[in-house]
């Protein structure tokens, strides 16, 4: 299998342009694509990743972008805690400009997520049983776009990342372990404990705790089975 991780940036997309102004952060996976009344529609699912304040003006600015007759623009979005499902399109012409559809090419397969990182570059990694594939995104990100090639090569996959795989957990249970492993809770040594944790999150020692071991529960068990 041909596999490539890459980087692109596309300065004028409205979408990358909130996303910077806010600091978010989005993983996700594209779905489909398909043609209506002269637009090009694509469909993602994901998460999104950020302070609560900053998704919370994200997710009010992109409500917005309903009404470009020839841009980018959000046909549809929903958002439960941070998982979200998100319709945007673009008009035909615009489409033949950016070539946005090359991504969304059947014979690519995205083995990670797509990482829309806070400063607006996004990082793919796909996979292909034909180079031609690969190297066809290649040329149209170099074309159209910044490009950083970081990886083109023959490998095996030997882990494919969907955002379903893993257990369900709260926000809260989410959160609570992100911020501890962010910070050095699971390093040996240890680099904080619960205590301090538990300021940075403005709650309650025993109600960070709570949040943390459920979010531990739910997930080691599915970490060990990976390794049986």
């Amino acid at each position: 299998m041909w596999t490539c991780r890459l980087k692109v940036f596309d300065k004028n997309n409205i979408l990358c342009i909130i996303l910077r102004r806010y600091k978010i952060k989005f993983l996700y996976y594209p779905i489909n694509h398909y043609e209506r009344g002269g637009r090009y529609y694509f469909i993602s699912t994901g998460v999104i990743e950020g302070k609560d304040d900053a998704i919370k003006k994200y997710v009010r600015d992109i409500r917005k972008l309903h009404d470009a007759k020839k841009g980018r623009r959000v046909d549809y979005f929903e958002i439960e805690g941070n998982y979200f499902t998100i319709v945007s399109s673009h008009s035909i012409d615009e489409e033949n400009k950016l070539m946005v559809k090359v991504a969304f090419n059947p014979a690519l397969i995205h083995y990670r997520p797509v990482i829309w990182h806070p400063d607006g570059w996004e990082e793919f990694c796909v996979a292909a049983m034909n180079r031609a594939d690969i190297e066809e995104l290649i040329k149209i990100a170099t074309k159209v776009y910044k490009l950083k090639l970081l990886e083109f090569k023959q490998k095996k996959i030997t882990n494919l990342g969907f955002v379903t795989i893993l257990p369900e957990i709260t926000l809260k249970q989410k959160k609570a372990i992100e911020l501890a492993m962010e910070n050095g809770y699971y390093e040996y040594p240890r680099k904080i404990e619960l205590e301090k944790l538990a300021k940075m999150s403005k709650i309650a020692l025993s109600t960070y705790a709570v949040h943390l071991r459920k979010a531990e529960k739910k997930l080691l068990p599915y970490v060990a089975k990976q390794y049986k």
